[in-house]
């Protein structure tokens, strides 16, 4: 456990920069740039719906936060691999503390842009006396369709992550033998794998294998009905499909911690 507590610690100097610059980022676009967009151009639009619009796209990018901060750690740990490999711990152990580290940061960064935009609801209900959203729209329609959004945005971010670690760990192999054709062997090979994803997805009997079990997504019906937003959702998730990329994610990152051990950390 000591070993785990010193290696996130770790990444916490490294990533603590970064971390500073997303939090006033989250505070400015949340917390300040809705009321002067709704001060400056769009006076008959509340000021919360504004929030929440811009909300949509922090959540959409936190998407992929997970995968950008593994890789980037890891990139930053390769400039001495002398150093970095030769640790004590198992290499599944080193790339174990990254990931978890990337998605507690990534959980972390949700939490805080939901508190930023529910103290923006609580100011304009204390200077207000309303909660600056459209009539008859309670504001925990809109928290718990970010929660819903939010936690299908962490399961992808978390599959994208292991997908970027199995391309990165290919690239860094090949690129033991030549960098420009490491770049282009593993971008065809990034475009052959998302293709045939693409074919089985639409194959009918993992189609049909993948639909069981709806889990209804509540909050983002009602929102689509009352605001027509036209968000791709269809209200529900398969628990099957969900259990499904779940094993396939297990078996790529099993996949790519092999070839890391065998071919990139010797």
């Amino acid at each position: 456990m000591s070993r785990w507590k010193g290696l996130l610690w770790k990444e916490w100097i490294q990533a603590r920069l970064g971390m500073a610059f997303l939090v006033l980022a989250a505070v400015l676009s949340i917390g300040v740039v809705p009321f002067l967009l709704q001060r400056y151009a769009f006076h008959e639009v509340p000021v919360m719906n504004i929030a929440f619009i811009i909300m949509g796209f922090w959540v959409l990018a936190l998407s992929y936060m997970p995968v950008v901060s593994l890789l980037v750690s890891l990139q930053a740990d390769m400039k001495r691999p002398d150093i970095w490999l030769h640790s004590p711990a198992p290499s599944y152990v080193l790339v174990g503390v990254k990931a978890v580290f990337a998605v507690l940061m990534t959980v972390a960064s949700m939490l805080f842009l939901f508190t930023v935009l529910a103290l923006a609801n609580g100011l304009i209900h204390l200077f207000s006396g309303g909660s600056g959203l459209p009539e008859g729209v309670p504001i925990g329609w809109f928290m718990g369709f970010f929660a819903e959004v939010g936690t299908v945005s962490l399961f992808l971010g978390i599959m994208q992550m292991v997908l970027g670690f199995l391309f990165w760990t290919i690239y860094q192999w090949l690129k033991k033998f030549t960098k420009i054709g490491a770049v282009i062997l593993t971008g065809v090979l990034v475009g052959a794998t998302f293709y045939a994803f693409q074919k089985v997805a639409r194959w009918g009997p993992y189609e049909k294998l993948a639909g069981y079990g709806e889990i209804p997504l509540t909050y983002t019906e009602r929102l689509n009905r009352v605001n027509d937003w036209s968000l791709d959702f269809t209200g529900t998730i398969a628990a099957s499909g969900v259990g499904l990329a779940v094993i396939e994610a297990i078996l790529l990152a099993m996949l790519a911690i092999y070839i890391f051990n065998r071919k990139v950390a010797r």
